[in-house]
């Protein structure tokens, strides 16, 4: 028992005097990173190494230690010496034998550096632009990229799940350039559809952590802890490697040839390291690429695409077109389809990099992801999708027919996550599910059709309805959480919010709408009803109209959730509705909105107590909100009076007609008191409710005029 104590007495110092001791000691990181591995390796296994490095680099910088002998590190000097000095950088870990096939060794998973080098220009030409752009592998890559168009079409106005389509497209393209004239056709054949599903759909990161950690034990494995196999795409190899009649271009044709030197299993296990990396990377990068082009706050790129795309040439050559080009850096610098480390041993003797010295034999690596969002000077806002800040083929050809074709917008019921889910090296949506409608601009009505209950809005009204479809924080994601409608008539408005999840207000606020400019329309909304209490801020936002008939706004304001409310850049995605039928019937309706009468309040020093009430309707539709203000005025030392107005909670109703007005919200202690059109209003629309600032009586109280209209 005492040997047992002195041992693990010995082993306990040894390790914590080679940590303190140890030339990666002075690299900034967490303390237990000197004398552990076990939290990485814990981070793979639970598939958070990317995002937990990430963190790291964003507390320590550009360098940091995350074990006893592994270094990330995010600089470019970094990137040029450990992946290209010497002409190929630092020779692989073994962490690349993960990525043998047929348990032979490829380009990819070779390695030595020398080695990997003469591979690698076996595979050189095929992989030339000049190859590539040959007109018959172009004429296959275009079909396919048709084929992916005639499945949108064919789905009509119902969403399309890109995630398969894409990654069918990819396997189509890839096989097709390596066995042309041979290749898959998965778009249209259910056979071949198996083998895209048995190369994508599966979960085996753990188990191939297992196999690299514990080599000596996989044998042993049940079978259950094997990675995955893909026994029809093996095959599928395994037949087109023997095939006679090869494409010039092909890889298979120059793979095959005597002076490549490989034999022909060594052939197939290239092929089938291609397949399945061109899968991965080109759909992944796809669906990521068309989820972001699709969400609402960048609907204004893809109209910017669009118009590139019509408006150039037929035959315009790919390399032509500078924005597709950008939106797909851009898409592959926010989420590379290969976002993890790439790691590297330090060759004999030791290297410096970026001031520190690396001994020999430490894993090394800059991971994609973290690269694109460290250097802010290089990239601002690195987590925003914006292709103005500033690719492949494949990639190109589908965009190009698509966009120059469809609107695409994100399926208001989807529900899969696009999160990046990591694997062994690539990363992919999580919810390995992605569905966009495809509409054409062409022959679709910009606005939503109207419901049975609904009318169009009529050309020469001065109202607008409108719905909220997505609101951001500049460097986060759009969401909708709310339930939000703003009526404006003329130059007033009534702006109710209430959560979804919780029946409750998330803001109401309601005053003058004031158009500061047309081009760009830029509108400053003044707040005489809040209930962020947030009286004096400036509201202003510019509005850009988005190619499917959206109003994306953007400008600043409070943010509440954050320690002093301080203010920060949104932007909102709006959607103008056709008015619902009311009362007077089809195609006709009354449109008002009134203010509380609060007396005349300007000359009065003091404080004042009042209870401020907006009315509001568009035909079928009304709104009331009101809320109790103090209002206290003191004199300046310029001896102006200055008015300070602090709000209670706000109380709000909504109603909508359906044969007779019925209530759909009623949220705050006094909304059962508010004016409520189930009710009714005596003389409404007549008489003084036409004239702007005259006073009406709604149901005892005294009302201003503020704007009217009837159709």
């Amino acid at each position: 028992m005492l040997s047992l104590w002195a041992g693990a007495i010995f082993l306990c110092g040894y390790i914590v005097f080679h940590g303190v001791s140890s030339p990666l000691s002075p690299i900034p990181g967490p303390w237990y990173t000197r004398f552990t591995s076990l939290w990485l390796k814990y981070q793979e296994f639970t598939a958070n190494r990317r995002e937990s490095i990430h963190r790291l680099h964003k507390i320590y910088g550009p360098v940091v230690r995350l074990g006893p002998n592994e270094v990330s590190f995010t600089s470019l000097d970094a990137i040029k010496e450990i992946y290209a000095s010497g002409g190929s950088g630092y020779d692989k870990t073994e962490y690349y034998d993960l990525f043998r096939q047929f348990k032979i060794k490829t380009m990819f998973s070779t390695l030595l550096k020398d080695e990997h080098s003469k591979r690698k220009r076996i595979f050189a030409d095929r992989y030339a632009m000049t190859n590539i752009m040959k007109e018959k592998s172009m004429a296959g890559i275009r079909e396919r990229a048709m084929t992916f168009v005639s499945k949108c079409d064919e789905a009509g106005q119902k969403s399309v799940d890109v995630y398969s389509l894409l990654h069918c497209y990819a396997l189509d393209c890839v096989t097709h350039f390596m066995f042309s004239p041979g290749g898959l056709r998965s778009l249209n054949v259910a056979e071949d559809f198996d083998i895209m599903h048995e190369l994508t759909y599966h979960q085996s990161l753990q188990k191939n952590l297992l196999e690299y950690y514990l080599p000596l034990l996989a044998p042993y494995f049940p079978k259950f802890l094997h990675a995955r196999s893909s026994p029809k795409a093996n095959q599928y190899v395994k037949d087109m490697a023997a095939q006679i009649e090869l494409d010039s271009h092909s890889l298979m044709e120059k793979l095959k040839r005597k002076e490549s030197n490989l034999q022909l299993m060594q052939a197939a296990a290239e092929c089938k390291d291609h397949m399945a990396a061109g899968i991965d990377t080109t759909g992944d990068g796809l669906c990521f690429l068309m989820w972001e082009l699709s969400r609402p706050q960048s609907l204004c790129f893809q109209h910017s695409l669009y118009k590139e795309l019509i408006a150039a040439p037929a035959d315009a050559p790919l390399d032509s077109y500078v924005y597709l080009d950008a939106v797909i850096k851009e898409a592959l610098r926010c989420a590379p389809p290969i976002p993890m480390s790439l790691p590297r041993y330090v060759p004999a003797g030791g290297r410096e990099i970026d001031g520190f010295i690396i001994p020999e034999h430490t894993i090394v690596s800059c991971q994609p992801y973290s690269v694109h969002r460290m250097n802010e000077s290089v990239f601002p806002e690195p987590d925003r999708f914006n292709p103005d800040r500033l690719a492949l083929v494949e990639m190109k050809t589908l965009l190009r027919e698509v966009y120059s074709r469809y609107r695409t917008t994100v399926a208001s019921d989807m529900t899969a996550s696009m999160k990046l889910d990591d694997q062994i090296i690539s990363s992919r949506p999580k919810g390995q599910s992605c569905t966009l409608p495809h509409t054409n601009p062409n022959t679709t009505h910009q606005n939503p059709p109207p419901k049975s209950n609904m009318t169009i809005k009529p050309d020469q009204s001065n109202c607008r309805f409108s719905k909220r479809i997505s609101f951001r924080w500049i460097t986060e994601p759009a969401e909708e959480t709310t339930d939000t409608i703003v009526m404006s008539v003329k130059d007033w408005y009534v702006d109710l919010r209430i959560e979804t999840a919780t029946g409750k207000i998330d803001w109401a606020i309601a005053g003058q709408r004031i158009v500061e400019s047309q081009d760009p329309l830029r509108v400053t909304f003044s707040h005489e009803l809040d209930s962020h209490d947030a009286f004096e801020s400036i509201d202003c936002g510019t509005f850009v109209p988005l190619p499917n008939g959206d109003d994306l706004e953007m400008g600043s304001m409070p943010r509440y959730d954050l320690p002093g409310a301080p203010d920060k850049e949104y932007e909102e995605v709006w959607r103008e509705l056709p008015f619902k039928e009311g009362p007077e019937g089809p195609n006709k309706g009354l449109s008002w909105i009134l203010e509380s009468d609060d007396g005349d309040l300007d000359n009065e020093e003091g404080e004042v107590t009042i209870t401020k009430t907006f009315i509001g309707r568009i035909w079928g539709t009304y709104l009331a909100l009101s809320q109790t203000q103090t209002h206290t005025r003191e004199k300046s030392p310029s001896g102006d009076l200055v008015v300070k107005k602090s709000g209670a909670d706000v109380s709000a109703r909504r109603e909508e007609w359906e044969s007779g007005w019925n209530e759909k919200y009623s949220v705050g202690e006094a909304a059962g008191a508010l004016p409520s059109m189930v009710v009714g209003f005596d003389a409404e629309g007549e008489g003084s409710w036409k004239v702007p600032g005259e006073k009406v009586e709604v149901q005892g109280k005294t009302y201003v005029v503020r704007a009217f209209e009837q159709i």
